[in-house]
Formats: structure tokens, sequence, C-alpha cells
């Protein structure tokens, strides 16, 4: 990624090694505290958040049996998660302790990043231990250790890449086995992957590190896209005399690219949606390639996704447009489990977090204390450009695809240490007084309230059976603490 400075961090907050670990720790713990409170804790989602973590806790689950999950062997999700998984099954006899356990993996991978974070701000912004402390406090960030997701350990492994930089001797190949498991983990990061050994590989001097990066990378990636090829090889010569069309052999990650893609641009809304596949033999929001509309769909979803962009072109540009306003809100999150000062109902869209209407004057005030650190960080063109580059990325992937919040929390922490940076700007001299004060005061409160159980009401669709259909819109409201039996 980018190159990082050397020398004594501009916060002094002390040796840097002890200062990470102090934020690894307090995120731990802020995030567990959250935990403690939630319902569902020992289930495998959330009420704020309902991703892919069903999917990959019962991949896993049947790897480790032994047995074949419905799908098959097909390459539909990026595998890392699943296999992150894997060992908890192993582990435990019952569901619930792997559910638990994977959701403080997530927080784990959360501490991680912004420890990593912290050593990569610290020789760049005033203050950046006290934002680094105010970091998992936001609402967003709890959310992201409630449910096992690609995000949080995606956004661990390129924050890691970010503060290696370009750095020389035998680091690029270990940066590019990085690049491999974050692209195991999301595929759209083989177009970051490309995009770093291409820029590199232009200058001379770090064409070295464009070589070991690509490497490593092959390294990881070739394998997994060897074995995806025998896989679905296999199932196109099982399944010959019923496939309208044999699936693609060269998958370097999943299946997913061209499928979401052209769901993103034909579905009636702007989520999550599959409304215009039909309920195939296997049944209901399942994958069938056998069935002639969802083969089409995994064939040439991204034929089908332009042949809609060119025909509707008007259409395509005001979808853009609510998707990009929409995605934008997972930077105004509030802060603690309450999510302040937002109010008290949230809006969950499909497989995707939960978010509140975002008062005017609080989305106000985050865009000029953004501005303002911005302003301030002027002189530092690096970290602007990482910003600003890491928003760009999210926003054209919730463009291209579904406007996930999920998604744009891979970029939100680096918006919020913006937003500090203005804020303790406005401080001036008081600057770490003013950090200081806003992270005792949500501290107390997160810690002194954050562990008690938390209940919510709920309305969304709901099955002939009365359960609410979690891959729908669901509506939440706080209603208060409650004891737990």
């Amino acid at each position: 990624m980018l190159p990082s400075p050397s020398g004594r961090g501009v916060g002094g907050e002390g040796p840097p090694a002890a200062a990470a670990w102090a934020v690894f720790g307090w995120t731990l713990l802020v995030h567990l505290v959250y935990l403690k409170g939630d319902l569902l804790f020992a289930k495998p989602v959330s009420a704020f958040f309902f991703g892919d973590g069903l999917h990959f806790l019962e991949t896993a689950r049947h790897l480790a049996e032994g047995t074949t999950a419905l799908g098959g062997k097909l390459p539909f999700h990026p595998p890392l998660v699943t296999w992150l998984l894997l060992p908890l099954w192993r582990l435990f006899s019952d569901p619930e302790p792997v559910y638990v356990a994977s959701k403080a993996m997530m927080a784990v991978f959360n501490a991680g990043s912004f420890a990593v974070l912290y050593l990569w701000l610290r020789e760049r912004v005033d203050h950046a231990f006290w934002i680094a402390l105010l970091l998992p406090l936001g609402f967003g960030e709890l959310l992201l250790s409630s449910v096992a997701n690609s995000e949080a350990p995606y956004r661990f492994l390129v924050f890691v890449l970010l503060y290696l930089g370009l750095r020389g001797g035998w680091w690029p190949l270990a940066g590019g086995l990085l690049h491999g498991l974050a692209a195991l983990t999301r595929a759209e990061h083989l177009a970051i992957l490309a995009l770093v050994v291409a820029v590199t590989a232009v200058s001379p001097r770090h064409r070295r590190f464009a070589a070991l990066t690509a490497l490593g990378a092959f390294l990881l990636i070739a394998p997994y896209t060897a074995r995806n090829a025998v896989d679905v090889g296999a199932y196109n010569e099982a399944y010959a005399e019923t496939l309208p069309e044999p699936l693609p052999t060269l998958v370097p990650v999943s299946f997913y690219g061209p499928l979401n893609f052209a769901l993103a641009q034909t579905e009636d809304d702007i989520f999550f949606s599959r409304r215009k596949l039909p309920v195939s033999a296997v049944g209901d929001a399942i994958l069938d390639p056998n069935h002639p509309r969802h083969n089409e769909y995994v064939v040439h979803g991204y034929r089908i996704a332009l042949q809609e962009i060119a025909a509707r072109p008007g259409r395509f540009l005001s979808r853009s447009w609510l998707k990009a306003r929409h995605a934008l809100r997972a930077f105004a999150f509030g802060w603690t489990w309450r999510d302040l000062p937002q109010g008290e109902t949230w809006t969950r869209r499909p497989v995707d977090m939960a978010s509140a209407e975002v008062p005017w004057a609080y989305g106000v005030a985050l865009a000029v204390l953004v501005a303002l650190g911005v302003y301030r960080l002027r002189r530092d063109r690096w970290l602007l450009a990482v910003a600003a580059a890491f928003v760009v990325y999210r926003l054209a992937m919730a463009v291209a695809f579904f406007p996930y919040l999920r998604g744009m929390m891979i970029a939100a922490p680096l918006v919020t240490v913006l937003a500090a940076c203005g804020l303790a700007a406005l401080g001036r001299k008081y600057g770490t007084g003013v950090l200081a004060t806003l992270l005792v005061v949500l501290a107390l409160y997160h810690l002194g309230f954050g562990w008690k159980p938390r209940s919510y009401l709920l309305k969304g669709e709901r099955d002939a059976q009365g359960r609410i259909l979690d891959d729908r819109t669901v509506l939440l409201k706080y209603d208060g603490f409650v004891e737990r039996e």
C-alpha cells in the first residue's frame, strides 16, 4: 500500500507497542460489554445485523462434520471466514458456544484493526491515541462484532497492509500473502491487488515490490482457483444433462460477482433482493444452477447487468445516487450501545446492518468536523489520499452492487478519524482535553449500561409460521432493559 514515515509519534503517547496493546484491550472490553447485553449473544445472528453469518457458520459446520452444504462445493462465497470458523465446530460440541466464540472472534479482529490503525496514525495525527480509543465506541463498530462477517477480518488485513506500506526486503512477499488472504475474504479485493501491482510495477525502484507482492498473492489464490476448477468441473459433469449451460470453471474466488451485479441492476429496489430469481426445485432463496434463470445469472450476470444499464441509463444514474446517499449513512452512526444521539427506532435492510434516521443537525455537524479535519491534515497528502481512496472504493462497490452499510464500515474508521481531528481543532490547545472528556463520558455510559440485557421490538414480513423473514426489511424499536432468565 502506501509508505508510512518513520520516527516518534507526533502525539507523544509513549511506547507504540504498549499503546497499541492498550487500544486492543480497550476495544475488546468495549465490544464484549456490548455483546454481554445482547439477548442474541448465543445465537448465530443479531437483531441489528443479519449478513452472511448464517451461511459462514453452516458451511463451516458441514465441513467439520464431513457433510455437504446446500450448493455443494460450488464457490458461491469467498472461503476465508468459513475456514476461520471451522475450528470452532471441532472445538465445541454444541452450537451455542460456537456462536459466542464466532462473535468474540469478530471483536478480536476489530480490536486488531484499531491497534494497527493507531500504529499507522501515531506518526501522522495529533491525539492519535485518544482517537483510537474513541473508535470502538461507535455504534456501527459494535455491530461489526455482533455477527460472523467478512468485513471485520477483511478490514484488519487491509489495515495491516496499510501499515506495512512499501517496506523493502521480503516484506512485499508477506504483503502479497496478506493480499491473497484479503481476496479470499472479499472477492473485490482482486481489483485492489491488481491495482497495487500495476501502479508499483510502473516505477523501476518498486518493481521488485510488485513482483514479490504478486508472487505472495499467487501462492494463495492459485491453489484455491485450481480447486474451484476441479469442483466446478465435477459439478458440470455430474449435472451435464440438467444444466442449461456449463458453469465457468475459472473462478478465482466466488460466483457472486456476476450474480450480484445482475441482481443489483435488475431488481426493483436498490437493496438486496432476489425476487427476479424464481423459486427453484431445491427451495426458496437457494441458488440452483440447474434452473435456467439461476444459471443465466451465474454464467452471464455481467452481460445481463450491462444490457440493463445500457437500456435504461437514467434509471441506473438515479439508483446510483440513491445507493450512494444510503451508503454514506455508515459514516453517521451514533455512539455506544444506545446509538447516541440517534432515535429509538432503526431500519435493517436485507442482509445488512440496521441504522436510524440521522438527525439533520448531527449530519451537518459531522460533515463540518470532517471538513475541518481535512483542512487540519492538509499537509499530510498521503493520509488524505488513503482516506479518500477507501471511501471511493467502498462507494464504488455500493453503487455497482448493493449499498450495504456493512461494506462501508470498512472505510468508516478513517472518516471518524478526520471528524475527531476536526473536533480537536475546534478545541485548539485544549484538543486533547476535548477528546479525553468525550471519551470518558461515552465510556462511562457504555460500561455502565451496555452490559445490561436489552430488548427490542421487531416488525417486518413474516412467513407462514409467523417468523420474521430476516432477509427482508425489518424495523426495530428500543424497548428497555430486561432480566435474563
